[in-house]
């Protein structure tokens, strides 16, 4: 697990988890759901179709949209936000969104509950892939994404040193 300096800091204590007797009704059927395949790409089987005017064809779908190939089809189509997911108070701020750092900590957590989810799902594969799993956090969002680690995914490592973004980022890491 790596993290940038903001998430570090706003996760202390780290072993304080997410309980996990809270994960709501449409996490858990979004994990009930699976991973669907998609040329080569795994994607969760509810996001399939999802997005208006993206084809659902993996290939069609990086030349539509001008993604430079699988892993960035995989990081759009896996995202979603985990406000949505849990029980926390987002206000408004001039018609922004916004999320209180002790929230933000929170659904950080909750993000790698769901990342251990996406691991067990990538381990129910007939042949499990090198998957990474990213939670960002701001006061608007916290997203959480996941894309089969390939050849040249290293573009990760300069995002998370980036040493006056305040923004939370956790990178998890699982190889088969």
């Amino acid at each position: 697990m790596r993290m940038n300096e903001a998430a570090a800091s706003a996760l202390q204590p780290l072993l304080q988890p997410f309980p996990a007797t809270e994960l709501g009704q449409a996490l858990l059927d979004k994990f009930a759901g699976g991973l669907a395949y998609n040329e080569g790409a795994w994607v969760f089987a509810d996001h399939v179709g999802q997005w208006v005017g993206m084809p659902e064809s993996a290939s069609a779908a990086i030349a539509t949209m001008g993604w430079q190939d699988l892993s960035g089809y995989e990081w759009f189509v896996n995202a979603f936000h985990l406000e949505d997911y849990a029980p926390v108070q987002v206000t408004s701020l001039d018609d922004r969104p916004l999320i209180s750092q002790e929230d933000q900590a929170g659904l950080l957590r909750l993000g790698l509950v769901v990342a251990d989810r996406v691991f067990g799902l990538v381990r129910a594969l007939p042949e499990p892939v090198p998957v990474r799993c990213v939670i960002g956090a701001n006061d608007t969002s916290v997203v959480f994404r996941f894309h089969r680690i390939r050849p040249g995914d290293g573009w990760i490592d300069d995002v998370l040193q980036k040493p006056d973004d305040p923004d939370m980022m956790v990178v998890v890491d699982r190889v088969p």
